[in-house]
């Protein structure tokens, strides 16, 4: 089968939202919620009328590259953009950690394919770095493309409405529980409008309140967390190496790390402006096993030394088989925002 180079391009555009499993408008931190129809709301809503808020934010470009049988065929830089916002709300000792990510292709890059996801997670810790609750919410286009031949027929069927898969989860330590809810919208919708998306979706989402929710049991020793507060518990550990266990869509995974210097990259994040110094950018290289069925996604992430409780620098995953995603930091920046208006410039 040949692939053109712009068929290239928007398959790489329609499986980027694959990134939030993903980095403006209005300042300032999140809005806290105002009802409590998700667990998650829950939590924000217990610290909502604390002082104490430390907040970092950062955007980030997408590029992607394209192989056909292990061979590089193509690569783009500019296929999208991303969004990353942490948030520490009350005492040091026991308080609430709150993590947004959002991603999304450029339509007018891609022939008018669009995908987006967003996920936001939040997690009461009794310790730093242990969660005594934690909650999350999470919808993206749904792309369910194995190979090249299945991304290009998608790439083919035009829809005037777009799949999305929701999903909600709660956990504290020995149980969790989540539920996977199919949603459609207009597909004039895209990542610009992800203001108005987020409201639409937890209001579909909540309609489903009364469909069963799956209950899993795990050990009562056990912390598991969420994906996006365990990557940043790894960048928080003092040690070389890590090993965490965490959940998703009542999946249960491991979590290992290792870090080492990259100076290297480094010397092309001062090239953009991205960091002053190449010698304290590290690199963690990170694999996510599910326990079950044992299969392994490989992931890196760069900091910069010092910077750990920031939003990273770069990160990268082979979001398909024949699709490698890159998310890099726009150069610097002023580090406050919401993310729930977040927007392409």
């Amino acid at each position: 089968m040949r692939i053109s180079r712009r068929q290239a391009l928007q398959l790489a555009a329609g499986v980027i939202a694959s990134a939030s499993s993903t980095w403006a408008a209005p300042t300032g931190p999140t809005p806290a919620p105002t009802t409590n129809e998700f667990d998650l709301d829950r939590l924000m809503m217990t610290v909502a009328s604390l002082d104490r808020r430390e907040s970092a934010r950062r955007e980030y470009v997408a590029s992607a590259v394209i192989t056909l049988f292990g061979v590089q065929v193509f690569s783009k830089g500019g296929v999208g953009n991303g969004n990353i916002r942490i948030e520490e709300i009350g005492p040091q000792q026991g308080g609430t950690v709150a993590i947004e990510f959002a991603a999304g292709s450029r339509p007018e890059g891609a022939k008018g394919l669009n995908r987006l996801g967003y996920i936001h997670e939040a997690i009461l810790e009794d310790q730093p770095g242990q969660a005594a609750e934690c909650a999350y919410l999470a919808f993206m286009t749904a792309s369910d493309e194995k190979n090249v031949e299945q991304a290009r027929k998608a790439l083919e069927a035009a829809d005037n409405m777009q799949r999305y898969n929701a999903a909600q989860g709660f956990g504290r330590p020995g149980a969790f529980q989540s539920r996977i809810d199919r949603l459609a919208f207009s597909s004039k919708y895209s990542f610009r409008d992800l203001p108005a998306l987020i409201p639409m979706a937890r209001t579909e989402m909540a309609a489903h309140a009364a469909d069963p929710l799956d209950h899993q049991r795990d050990q009562e020793t056990s912390h598991r967390a969420t994906f996006l507060y365990m990557v940043r518990r790894a960048l928080l550990t003092p040690g070389k190496t890590s090993t965490s266990h965490l959940f998703f869509n009542s999946k249960r995974y491991q979590l290992d790390t290792e870090k080492e210097f990259d100076a290297a990259t480094g010397a092309h994040f001062v090239q953009k402006k991205i960091v002053d110094s190449s010698s304290n950018v590290v690199r963690l290289s990170a694999w996510l096993t599910n326990e079950q069925t044992g299969h392994r996604t490989p992931f890196h992430v760069w900091y910069e030394k010092g910077q750990e409780n920031q939003p990273p620098l770069r990160f990268d995953y082979q979001a398909r088989s024949f699709l490698k995603l890159a998310f890099e930091a726009l150069p610097k920046q002023p580090n406050t925002g919401s993310m729930a208006s977040a927007s392409l410039r």
